[in-house]
């Protein structure tokens, strides 16, 4: 699959620390990437140099096979469509709302209708085309600011932090939505997420973003909190991780790489210093194995063969174990 972004050795910063550092990543065409993190690791940063909206500072970016300079900046920024967080519709209709880009480009008024309806539809929103963008609850605001987009055929939807504040049914419908427009339009679509289990199942690669620096979606099992040196451990504040004895008297994040982790019926009479009871909450297939998201104090995810799947004969529901050595953890 041809990649539409090729990162290398990425670094941005706005003159005080780095946000962006030393990034290497690769954005096939027509996929879903989830980008995850806490807040103020560089999730906007990364969107911001994705959406063309910022020049790195070294390193160099391709996009369609072909290098980002200032000349082709503005070129560039005409085929991504970025959502903010906080989108801003204008007074008036949803219509009117959808349409002003078409309006504003001089796009003849037949046309202009015609365009308008298709995305309607394609949103589920053509019932709200009379109603005034202003009264709109915040899942129907996301959608029509995804329109406004949307309807400028841009190659690349970007969308940050497009769940937050959104209820559980406006949430699965805007999933939908998000899948539609990949498979119906081909649409190589970037969001950010604080949910990584929902970047798993909805996205084809997932990045996390810690400090500024991007790592593969293997840093999924990442979780906040600090380090007690004395007793080496790390707490999450909700569960209590042992850690191997470090030098670092300070660590923010810790994360652990899900093949590192072992699934059991019963807990394991091994030197593995940390082992958990949970309770079996996701099944999904990745790559000829099974991925299972499992329930403690923290949501953990492992990775597992389905050799050991059958052998275990798990399901949903289950009760289990996990496993995983202090040498497994990443401390960041």
């Amino acid at each position: 699959m041809t990649n539409i972004y090729q990162l290398k050795n990425v670094m941005f910063n706005y003159g005080t620390d780095f946000n962006l550092v030393d990034v290497c990543i690769d954005i096939k065409k027509s996929n879903i990437v989830g980008i995850i993190g806490p807040n103020g690791s560089g999730k906007t940063s990364l969107l911001n140099v994705l959406s063309f909206l910022h020049l790195p500072h070294t390193g160099t970016l391709f996009y369609n096979e072909k290098e980002l300079i200032q000349e082709n900046l503005a070129q560039f920024r005409k085929t991504v469509g970025y959502v903010q967080q906080n989108p801003y519709l204008l007074r008036g209709t949803v219509f009117k709302n959808i349409e002003i880009g078409l309006k504003l480009k001089k796009v003849d008024k037949n046309i202009r209708l015609k365009k308008v309806s298709q995305v309607l539809k394609l949103l589920g929103i053509s019932e709200l085309s009379s109603r005034n963008a202003r009264t709109l609850s915040g899942g129907e605001a996301q959608k029509v600011a995804i329109g406004q987009v949307i309807i400028l055929d841009p190659d690349v939807l970007i969308l940050d932090e497009p769940f937050t504040h959104l209820d559980k049914n406006s949430i699965d419908e805007l999933e939908k939505i998000i899948l539609k427009l990949k498979e119906d339009l081909n649409k190589t679509i970037i969001l950010t997420t604080h949910n990584q289990y929902q970047a798993q199942w909805l996205a084809d690669d997932v990045y996390s973003v810690i400090k500024g620096k991007v790592f593969e979606y293997q840093m999924l099992n990442l979780f906040s909190g600090g380090i007690d040196v004395e007793k080496n451990t790390f707490n999450t504040d909700k569960q209590l991780i042992v850690i191997v004895p470090h030098n670092i008297d300070h660590a923010e994040h810790i994360a652990i790489d899900p093949k590192q982790i072992v699934v059991s019926r019963n807990k394991l009479d091994s030197s593995m210093q940390n082992s958990y009871k949970g309770k079996i909450t996701g099944m999904v297939e990745d790559n000829g194995r099974v991925k299972l998201s499992v329930a403690s104090k923290e949501e953990f995810q492992a990775i597992v063969t389905y050799k050991a799947l059958k052998n275990l004969d798990l399901s949903i529901g289950d009760g289990v174990w996990i496993s995983f050595k202090s040498s497994s953890i990443l401390l960041l």
